[in-house]
């Protein structure tokens, strides 16, 4: 290998490791957001058939938590497609990088490239953010449903001979 084309390589692994760090936060917030989906469904199954029951207070703690879920998926989706930013320019920069020698660095002048890269970083940050403030959101779901389950009274149940 030619000097020029190992230090190529060499430049370019950074964005590439970035590239898949970014991923694997990826895979994560998906997969959570999987599960904050099936999580909505499932309540809003819980709240339809509460609907013909007298229990206002738990049809309303379900409410809540739905509002809170929606939140949630929200700011998980706008992470998701942060994330997708981030893996974007993190590629170009990468993509720059390998062909800046062979097209000239006039071409793209590395102020440029480092722009790039530095807006992939500015992307990931912001996913992080939200996701922190998901994370908030579901320490508030979590609450309502022990105080609903804290508040219920005592139900009585059948002794063995009833």
């Amino acid at each position: 290998m030619e000097v020029a084309t190992v230090d190529v390589i060499a430049t370019a692994v950074a964005p590439i490791i970035m590239v898949s760090a970014t991923g694997l936060l990826f895979i994560g917030v998906q997969t959570k957001n999987i599960h904050l989906a099936d999580r909505v469904r499932d309540l809003m199954r819980e709240y339809r058939e509460a609907i013909s029951c007298e229990d206002t207070e738990h049809r309303e703690a379900l409410r809540a938590q739905i509002v809170l879920f929606e939140k949630r998926i929200r700011l998980s989706r706008r992470a998701l497609e942060l994330l997708y930013g981030a893996i974007v320019s993190f590629v170009t920069t990468t993509l720059l990088l390998a062909v800046a020698p062979w097209i000239g660095h006039t071409v793209v002048p590395s102020p440029v490239i480092a722009g790039i890269f530095i807006l992939g970083i500015g992307c990931l940050l912001l996913a992080l953010v939200l996701e922190f403030l998901e994370m908030r959101a579901g320490l508030s779901t979590i609450a309502i449903a022990t105080r609903a389950a804290c508040d219920d009274p005592p139900r009585s149940t059948p002794s063995p001979g009833d």
